[in-house]
């Protein structure tokens, strides 16, 4: 939301997911949080965590909107930039893009497919002793009518 006169408002999203977190994303987010305030930018960038984005493999990454504009691989140093020139001068840091293809959705054949292969490798369920009553032998028929 952006008012006449006043400078355009950030939310920053920074993962914080099970692939993210261990690569220092808390740190990163403590850290964006602290140089956005030292820069005297708490009125028009607001920094949240938030759970995984989905871009694991170029994690941390950082989301901001408006836009969405998705960042990637961000350590303090991109930060840093990020606020320069996305936060301050209002031109996202391309180079920083996040460049990652979406997942190719797979037809049925495929998934039908990758379902075979993964049931083959599980393991086979133990021989279980069998409960069950044996089955009576019937009387033998007597024809015989009194």
């Amino acid at each position: 939301m952006t008012f006449q006169g006043a400078r355009e408002l950030y939310r920053a999203y920074i993962c914080c997911g099970p692939n993210c977190g261990p690569k220092g994303s808390g740190t990163l987010l403590d850290f964006l949080a602290d140089e956005v305030a030292r820069q005297g930018l708490s009125e028009q960038v607001t920094v949240l965590p938030t759970g995984c984005q989905s871009h694991c493999d170029s994690g941390p990454t950082m989301v901001v909107y408006p836009g969405p504009v998705y960042y990637q691989e961000v350590d303090a140093e991109r930060l840093r930039r990020i606020i320069a020139e996305h936060f301050v001068a209002g031109r996202p840091v391309q180079e920083y893009f996040w460049t990652g293809v979406k997942k190719r959705i797979l037809t049925q054949h495929e998934r039908r497919a990758a379902w075979v292969i993964r049931q083959a490798d599980w393991p086979k369920p133990p021989d279980r002793p069998t409960t069950a009553k044996p089955k009576r032998e019937k009387p033998a028929v007597d024809d015989f009518k009194w």
